[in-house]
């Protein structure tokens, strides 16, 4: 008797080609950009003169208690330059998930025409109970859903989303902002990071490039009402 997944298994691979598997970042047209204190003093007068952005995601916290240096001169600079924005958190593996959401809130100050708050989620020496990370995670989206009435977006690689959270964030309930340097995600991903490398006119060091699955218009579902 056949064997009916491994059947469902290759037919959901074919409707995959085609989506993206076969495509590289310049098949997007929407893209954006990821910054942190790791890229200071931008010039965004001149990067909108070389090709403005469709959105910047900034780094707003990390844990319980840091703050990126340079969050609010990012933030006071982009909406001076007109360019839609957002903010993320890097999780801590050793402390409270609910604290860092809070942390995340009072930092971010994050209104409606912003982004979607982000959950930024990676391998790190300090995450020694895997199970114990995907409960913290859970209660700083927990706290975030309770105070922005939305789940977050999910940051991860393809790998550690296979690995640790597909089971607890699955697409549909967390849009997915998947890094993949080797190729399009084959994951229900709505922003790729596609390199770490790009650069661009008034930016010295090199930034973070994502592309956007989907129009303008479908970009406003991660934009706060």
């Amino acid at each position: 008797m056949p064997n009916v997944r491994y059947y469902i298994f290759l037919l959901g691979m074919l409707f995959l080609a085609p989506a993206c598997r076969e495509k590289t970042a310049s098949d997007f047209e929407i893209w954006g950009l990821d910054v942190s204190r790791h890229q200071q003093n931008v010039n965004w007068e001149k990067v909108i003169e070389s090709e403005k952005p469709y959105f910047v995601l900034i780094k707003a916290t990390e844990g319980t208690l840091i703050v990126d240096p340079t969050y609010e001169q990012h933030r006071k600079e982009l909406e001076k330059a007109g360019i839609p924005w957002g903010a993320y958190h890097f999780f801590g593996h050793r402390t409270s998930g609910k604290e860092q959401a809070r942390n995340f809130i009072k930092t971010a100050k994050l209104q409606k025409g912003n982004f979607l708050p982000v959950l930024d989620i990676e391998p790190h020496r300090f995450m020694t109970d895997p199970k114990k990370m995907v409960r913290e995670a859970k209660a700083f989206c927990n706290e975030i859903k309770r105070y922005y009435g939305t789940n977050p977006i999910i940051y991860c690689s393809t790998n550690f989303y296979e690995t640790y959270l597909h089971g607890d964030f699955k697409a549909k309930n967390y849009p997915l902002w998947i890094a993949d340097y080797r190729g399009c995600p084959e994951l229900d991903w709505q922003i790729w990071q596609h390199t770490d490398s790009h650069t661009i006119s008034g930016i010295r060091r090199k930034v973070d490039r994502n592309v956007f699955r989907g129009s303008e218009q479908e970009l406003q579902k991660l934009i706060l009402q």
